[in-house]
């Protein structure tokens, strides 16, 4: 398989898209740049057989990179590591934007390189009335131009029929010196470009394209400085009530799945110790996580429709005056959103972020964003608290879930504003982004995605989830006296009272405290910790109800609200930590983060339960 074809573009042309159709993988899709920020591949087949590999690069407007993720395509293009070197590059073009796409493609002509053309969204394009003559603009850039659409299908199978007539010897060989980075950046060379694309398109534009009428008349209202807040607000609200709702039949049949699991096993497993670590350890441990899976990848399918429908890059646009006065470029916006998943692709994110500074606050701040970890610890905790009622036709439960997301991100913004006065700007940073139309949803795809992120979550925390849950098993389980072991006396407790004056003056005793520990490997793993606790403790079988009533048993309002808040801002899992210092190449800045998260988590949860306890 020596046959190797870069996927080039600009971001959000369908790239990615087109790399999930001619390879059969599933990498993430969405609407705004900067989520590809490493290079992917994946081998491609044809006619039963593996044709060679495919690379998808990160979308990149010109060969003069600012960003990170920008510079992972240009070292590919420039050839900084020759190894890797691919024998044809395939351009994807957007065919709803070509004055913009035909830049780069310039570009690459002028430096020789042998392409294939992909004019993508093709089909949109002709919706919109665009006809350009293919064999002239073929002939303008020297290159084999097949018009294709990756959401339809068209023009793939004949992708990969030339692609597997193609010749696989030898790699691309341009031959770059130290002068062409400079002549990237110099006004005579872009002006020449821009007047070459101009030219292209005065020959081979046949019937231009019509504006996006529908596209314009949802922006007005969308993009207001007023009705635009409101409608991004109300949109957030209705995501929040719609995991509580969609969630809870889906989340009764997982507990009576691994309640008839449990209930089925223990007749026949015949030794206790290994009955207890099975039914009250796997079981209830890895049980008591999944229970919130179905919460978790409706989730993701909000936020993954949210994207396809073109609706986050508006966000981000709606965010970019706010963050500028808090002292955060434009751009923070989009890795502060995806963190809302998860916290590690969130820091990789922040390689669209040109300015070092700026980047390097952002990922300081990117913790304090509610990732889907913590959704079920606050679920239990809401729960507990929270009565399920209505007001205004909105479940309450749902609506404080929103309200610790928001209380998360406006976190994560002031304390970017305090790091800007240490940390100052070096140089202005834009946002520069492109607003796609607004495009209905795949049903295909959004089910893929939320399916795919949950397996995803299923492999980063599952491992975790069991291996943590046998120790926790085995330190509430042991020492035994007599066959018999009770959690008082057991090892769990004897760590838990070890930090319990650390966390009593926030009324946290040794079960919570010893719950809190497992969470340095994974947050989610903080119920499975609970939930083996009171399991043995007070024979709890029906987790996600009975614990919260055993919650509000055992601890006042003052503590519960106490644990909610410490969970707002307390550190984040060890993987958070890794990341930030592979990005960061330096242990400082994570445990920077690690100190500044848990003085905010330990004050602000003292601070809530000092005032309750006074109030109430």
């Amino acid at each position: 398989m020596s046959l190797k074809v870069a996927l080039v573009g600009m971001p959000n042309v369908g790239k990615t898209a087109l790399f999930n159709k001619l390879t059969g993988s599933f990498q993430r899709v969405a609407n705004f740049s900067g989520i590809t920020v490493e290079k992917k591949s994946a081998s491609m087949k044809y006619q039963g057989k593996v044709i060679g590999e495919v690379v998808d690069l990160p979308g990149i407007y010109s060969l003069d990179a600012t960003t990170l993720d920008e510079k992972v395509t240009k070292d590919f293009l420039l050839q900084k590591q020759k190894e890797v070197a691919a024998n044809l590059f395939v351009l994807v073009l957007d065919a709803t934007n070509l004055d913009r796409s035909l830049f780069l493609a310039v570009q690459l002509k002028k430096l020789g390189y042998p392409l294939l053309i992909a004019l993508n969204l093709i089909d949109e394009a002709r919706r919109r009335g665009l006809e350009i003559d293919l064999d002239k603009l073929s002939s303008k850039l020297g290159a084999r131009i097949i018009p294709t659409s990756a959401a339809t299908g068209e023009g793939v199978e004949e992708l990969k029929r030339y692609l597997f007539n193609s010749s696989d010897d030898g790699k691309v060989e341009i031959e770059l010196t130290p002068g062409h980075q400079k002549l990237f950046r110099s006004v005579e060379y872009v002006s020449d470009v821009f007047n070459e694309v101009d030219s292209i398109l005065k020959d081979v534009v046949i019937s231009p394209l019509k504006p996006d009428t529908l596209t314009q008349r949802v922006d007005r209202i969308l993009l207001h400085p007023v009705w635009g807040v409101i409608s991004l607000i109300a949109i957030l609200v209705l995501t929040f009530q719609l995991i509580f709702t969609w969630a809870a039949p889906l989340q009764d049949g997982v507990e009576a799945f691994f309640g008839l699991l449990g209930e089925g096993l223990a007749p026949l497993i015949g030794n206790d110790i290994l009955r207890s670590l099975i039914v009250d350890g796997l079981i209830s441990g890895v049980g008591g996580v999944l229970v919130f899976l179905p919460q978790i990848m409706i989730l993701f399918l909000m936020i993954q429709f949210l994207e396809d429908i073109g609706y986050l890059g508006r966000a981000t646009f709606l965010l970019d005056g706010l963050m500028k006065k808090l002292g955060l470029p434009g751009k923070a916006v989009l890795p502060l959103l995806s963190s809302h998943a998860c916290a590690i692709p969130g820091i990789m994110a922040t390689r669209v972020i040109d300015n070092p500074k700026d980047r390097l606050i952002t990922m300081l701040v990117i913790p304090l964003t509610t990732c889907s970890a913590r959704l079920p610890v606050f679920a239990v905790l809401i729960g507990a608290i929270v009565p399920s009622i209505s007001i205004l036709g909105l479940n309450l439960q749902g609506l404080v879930l929103f309200a610790l997301y928001a209380i998360g991100f406006v976190s994560a913004l002031l304390v970017a504003f305090v790091f800007k006065k240490y940390l100052p700007q070096t140089s202005p940073s834009m946002l520069l982004m492109e607003l796609p139309p607004y495009r209905i949803p795949k049903i295909k795809n959004l089910i893929m995605v939320m399916l795919n992120k949950g397996k995803i979550f299923l492999k980063k925390a599952g491992g975790i989830i069991l291996i943590i849950s046998m120790v926790v098993w085995a330190l509430i389980s042991f020492p035994q006296h007599n066959g018999e072991a009770t959690i008082e006396d057991s090892y769990a407790a004897m760590i838990g009272r070890t930090f319990e004056p650390v966390f009593k003056p926030l009324g946290f005793d040794w079960r919570i405290t010893t719950a809190l520990i497992p969470a340095i490997g994974a947050r989610e793993v903080v119920v499975s910790a609970l939930s083996m606790v009171f399991a043995i403790d007070e024979e709890v079988e029906n987790f996600e109800e009975s614990m919260s009533q055993v919650l509000v048993n055992e601890f006042g309002i003052g503590t519960l609200m106490a644990l909610m808040v410490w969970f707002i801002f307390a550190p984040q899992c060890i993987s958070t930590f890794a990341i930030l210092k592979r990005e960061t190449q330096s242990y400082k800045w994570p445990w920077v983060m690690v100190g500044y998260t848990f003085a905010l988590a330990y004050f602000f949860s003292f601070l809530v339960k000092s005032i309750i306890e006074v109030w109430f």
